[in-house]
């Protein structure tokens, strides 16, 4: 397939291109970065399914999700002036402790499971109420697409 340009439409190509140029290299930058940062990512994320593969195969969850990293400052200074922070690490909200049976509780959340936030500010929310039910336990039929769609 060949395709004919004139002269002026060859000059009006040139010119996009020297304006478009510094995007252009912005974003073939940008790919480069994207692609290191992506396989950094990966290398990352096997050593961390190393790690944890004991966790993952004894409750299914990773560490993210059992416990948080908390940095927390003490108040005290070091020698060269900067502050002394300590971490720790907490516990989150779905891991409990039975004090009866000495051992800790993780409560591993169904993907079936809802959580339900209660309702703040009920009274200003209006509630709507929709009934399909047709007595005799008949199906609602469906409109036909001329019904839907008919002005």
């Amino acid at each position: 397939m060949e395709k004919r340009i004139s002269t002026r439409e060859l000059a009006a190509v040139k010119r996009t291109a020297m304006n478009v140029a510094p995007i252009v290299a912005k974003k073939n930058k940008a790919k480069a970065m994207i692609d290191k940062w992506t396989e950094e990512y990966n290398i990352q994320e096997a050593a961390l399914k190393g790690y944890e593969s004991g966790l993952m195969a004894q409750l299914g969850l990773r560490t993210e999700q059992v416990v948080t990293k908390v940095v927390e400052n003490t108040g005290k200074m070091d020698k060269n002036g900067k502050e002394i922070k300590q971490t720790k690490y907490v516990l989150n909200d779905n891991v409990k402790y039975d004090s009866e049976k000495n051992e800790y509780v993780v409560t591993i959340a169904d993907e079936g499971d809802k959580e339900i936030a209660p309702i703040e500010n009920a009274a200003e929310e209006p509630v709507q109420e929709v009934e399909e039910v047709q007595e005799d336990n008949q199906p609602v039929q469906e409109p036909s697409f001329e019904e839907q769609f008919t002005f």
